[in-house]
């Protein structure tokens, strides 16, 4: 599996910045008020206010975004897109198909961390795979860690299985109300 992983990486790292910027651009364009208009004016933006925008988090992400040049249409994008979309795909359907199963269960990721404890390194989730192949993915709430960070189920499905996986997530969600409304917790409880 890590070498259908690796491989899905290799070509969803050329097209995940061009699809960034082309679709946040877009948004940032549409939207009414006074604001950053694109990428570039947005990272413009976060530089100049960076003590209240970015107290914690740099913009990377953005900044590798706003060097690609955001043409979704261009012959190399769609093919890395085409390769990476296809490999998430396989990687989901061979799962279901080998094991004779109606959905995946899984836990959606590990526990929210704290602001203050992120780490910029990567976690696995299971949300990469059926993003990539356009899949349906829902979360429902499962518990929480420490009484406080909200902790998943996820249920994935084929092409063409959203009414059934919905349906599974559903029954879980009925059976196990454990859904709490979302707060904002300036700190954990017992931290000060």
């Amino acid at each position: 599996m890590a070498d259908s992983k690796d491989m899905m990486q290799k070509d969803m790292l050329p097209a995940m910045p061009t699809e960034f910027k082309h679709d946040l651009n877009a948004y940032l364009a549409a939207t009414p008020g006074p604001h950053p208009k694109n990428l570039t004016e947005l990272i413009a933006f976060n530089k100049r206010n960076s003590a209240v925008e970015m107290p914690k988090f740099g913009q990377e992400l953005f900044e590798m975004a706003d060097k690609a040049d955001g043409d979704v249409y261009a012959p190399a994008c769609r093919r890395h897109r085409s390769a990476a979309t296809r490999q998430a795909r396989q990687a989901i359907d061979g799962v279901l198909a080998d094991h004779r199963l109606d959905a995946i269960v899984t836990p959606t990721g590990v526990p929210a961390p704290t602001v203050e404890a992120l780490d910029p390194t990567p976690f696995e989730s299971s949300t990469r795979n059926s993003a990539v192949a356009g899949y349906l993915h829902i979360t429902v709430p499962a518990g929480y860690a420490r009484d406080t960070l909200p902790l998943g189920v996820s249920f994935l499905g084929t092409r063409y299985s959203d009414a059934n996986v919905l349906g599974y997530a559903y029954a879980l969600e009925r059976a196990t109300p454990v859904r709490k409304a979302p707060a904002y917790l300036p700190t954990l409880p017992g931290r000060s």
